[in-house]
């Protein structure tokens, strides 16, 4: 079993260049779910699918949240440029019969921008947008080698005078397939902690426009405009497996949209001690790298992550960073 998941893993992995190289996420409405989050997912390429076993889990695969055996509180702010904030705040909590029940808050918006017309001329106002996303998240794990999550989200934009919004749901699934092997044939294989997850995100995500008040407060005549932007659902397969006695960590993903758009991210986890890990990945066209430190107190575990994600488009490159307490 474990020779077809390392043949497999391969083969996605080797596809990277090729298949990366199609157009991105962006271009559809709330394109800022789409960009990963959290320092050690955001590290490993966004390829957290069959991990997503920490605070911002929820937000690649709710399914992962059910690995939680105690409170986890986590915190993720990703410096960008354009003066552009993508941040996240998450509180899990393990519940009765191998479950976990979660509540999250993602923002993403722009600084103020000076309104001009068509050739140039100031407005005399600015513009701003905002976006929410409030999760509630469940997981529950039904055998040693299944587990199912779900999140469901209330999404909140507004750009000047227009407000819009949404709910949504994603539905994940993971499958540790390590779990079927006898434990004393586990132990001696190669390869552990063989995992695969599937997640299916967005279910009914539709923002509606009216630029109605916007005219009114702006300009004399105007002509009002009601538009619907559906945000696409998106189906994600993703696998890994840890080697050398779980010193080294594989992962990689592979998501497809309605719109026939395909992405692959791929990452690489090595623990130099049981503290500190190093990461490096890939994210649809992006370098991505980063490290994590693990503190043990008395009762408590504080994880402390960075991630450096290499420019794309003339974006610049951006800085993350991630704190998880465990209590």
């Amino acid at each position: 079993m474990y020779r077809i998941f390392i043949l497999l893993l391969v083969l996605i992995l080797g596809g990277v260049s090729t298949v990366a190289g199609e157009d991105g996420a962006g271009g559809f409405a709330a394109p800022f779910l789409q960009v990963p989050i959290g320092a050690r997912p955001a590290a490993l390429g966004g390829a957290y699918i069959s991990l997503s076993n920490d605070g911002a889990g929820a937000l690649y695969n709710p399914a992962g949240l059910a690995t939680l055996r105690k409170a986890l509180f986590s915190s993720s702010y990703r410096l960008m440029d354009l003066d552009r904030t993508l941040s996240f705040v998450s509180l899990v909590v393990p519940t009765a019969r191998n479950s976990a029940l979660g509540f999250g808050w993602r923002y993403a918006g722009s600084g103020s921008v000076e309104a001009r017309n068509s050739d140039g001329d100031l407005l005399g106002f600015e513009l701003a947008h905002h976006n929410h996303e409030f999760t509630v998240m469940f997981a529950k794990r039904f055998e040693n080698f299944f587990s199912a999550g779900f999140k469901g989200s209330y999404l909140h934009s507004s750009f000047a005078e227009m407000t819009s919004f949404s709910v949504s749901l994603d539905v994940g699934l993971m499958f540790h397939l390590s779990q079927l092997v006898a434990r004393e044939r586990r132990d001696l294989m190669p390869v552990q902690d063989i995992t695969v997850g599937l997640v299916a995100r967005n279910f009914g995500a539709k923002y509606r426009w009216n630029n109605e008040k916007y005219l009114i407060k702006h300009y004399t005549s105007y002509l009002p405009v009601e538009q619907d932007d559906l945000v696409p659902i998106q189906i994600g397969l993703g696998g890994s497996a840890r080697f050398l006695k779980r010193k080294l960590l594989l992962t990689s993903d592979v998501l497809g949209d309605v719109k026939e758009r395909f992405e692959i991210h791929g990452g690489a986890e090595y623990f130099v001690s049981p503290e500190l890990a190093l990461r490096a990945g890939y994210s649809d066209k992006q370098l991505t790298a980063g490290t994590g430190y693990v503190f043990e107190f008395t009762n408590l575990t504080l994880a402390i992550d960075y991630a450096f994600s290499t420019d794309r488009a003339d974006e610049g490159s951006e800085h993350i960073f991630s704190f998880d307490l465990l209590f």
